[in-house]
């Protein structure tokens, strides 16, 4: 009998060493590009600030370089475009409205970054930028990119989830509902995204889609983060990676 409980022990303990070693593996996998951090910060102290920090990826691999070179030019696009949009003018019309206005305040436009996953497969990051415009109050944009490193594409949500039609896209939508954590009972209204949204992120396990202010309740709410295990997309039928 002992000899029988030993036997089983071993082999539950050999499993349980077996899926840690391949576990410790995996994570341990050396990334085949490089991940830099940058910053940029202008700063006029009267009348406005940008200040951007931005992740630029490398390779030394040609082809794995172009691949992500795309999300690099995508990356640098955004922050041209903010900088030149987000506040209606660019710096010089800035300083132009607060002369003449003679107004308090300074514009603002600061970009952080998440990297929800960084592997040998995917790169998923997520952008929140904050601007103000001498208004009531400022407001942060959250824009998403997804790379996917064994495609070079960079990934739209039906690539991930199969909304194809309204049967998949009921599911998907009712998953977000499941999820969807509301704490200080605020928000006024159920996610809901249609086929194009784009506004969501990968991370080991797990889907995060993001809304903005304003899209699910009044803007004191802020943004709300619904996250989904991957596990129950799979079970729904509607996970395609």
């Amino acid at each position: 009998m002992k000899t029988k409980q030993f036997l089983l022990l071993f082999v539950l303990i050999s499993i349980i060493s077996c899926t840690t070693n391949t576990e410790d593996k995996e994570q341990k996998e050396p990334l085949n590009y490089q991940v830099m951090e940058y910053s940029k910060k202008i700063q006029d102290t009267l009348y406005y600030t940008i200040d951007y920090q931005y992740p630029f990826f490398k390779s030394e691999n040609e082809e794995l370089s172009g691949q992500l070179n795309k999300l690099n030019e995508r990356v640098k696009y955004f922050l041209d475009l903010a900088e030149h949009t987000f506040w209606g003018v660019d710096a010089k019309g800035a300083i132009k409205i607060i002369q003449e206005s003679e107004a308090s305040g300074k514009y603002e436009l600061m970009n952080r970054y998440d990297i929800l996953d960084s592997s040998n497969r995917l790169i998923s990051l997520k952008f929140e930028t904050y601007s103000y415009a001498l208004g009531a109050h400022g407001f942060t944009a959250i824009n998403t990119y997804n790379l996917d490193l064994t495609t070079g594409k960079l990934l739209a949500l039906s690539d991930v989830a199969d909304l194809s039609d309204e049967g998949k896209l009921k599911k998907f939508n009712a998953l977000l509902v499941t999820n969807f954590k509301d704490a200080s009972d605020c928000f006024s209204e159920e996610p809901n995204v249609d086929s194009k949204y784009d506004k969501f992120a990968i991370s080991p396990g797990y889907l995060h889609v993001y809304f903005e202010a304003y899209e699910l309740g009044p803007y004191a709410c802020g943004a709300a983060e619904i996250i989904i295990p991957i596990k129950n997309l799979k079970e729904a039928g509607i996970w395609k990676i």
